[in-house]
């Protein structure tokens, strides 16, 4: 598997906030775990720190499900 950087994170929640008209974004804190994903300017947190491959396929998930 390739490299998941920050920009591709950063645009796929781009792409989910659009799809699904919520204030989506990512975040990362490395002492505090990795990247989480919030909504509500932070203040609600979406999915929990992980790794960034975790939260790609997070953000994957609700995009494919917005297909639907």
């Amino acid at each position: 598997m390739a490299r998941v950087t920050s920009k591709e994170l950063e645009e796929l929640a781009q792409r989910v906030a659009s799809a699904t008209g919520l204030d989506i974004e990512v975040n990362n804190a490395p002492h505090y775990g990795g990247w989480q994903t919030t909504i509500n300017k932070g203040s609600t947190v979406v999915n929990h720190r992980g790794t960034p491959k975790e939260c790609k396929s997070f953000l994957g998930g609700v995009l494919f499900a917005t297909n639907y």
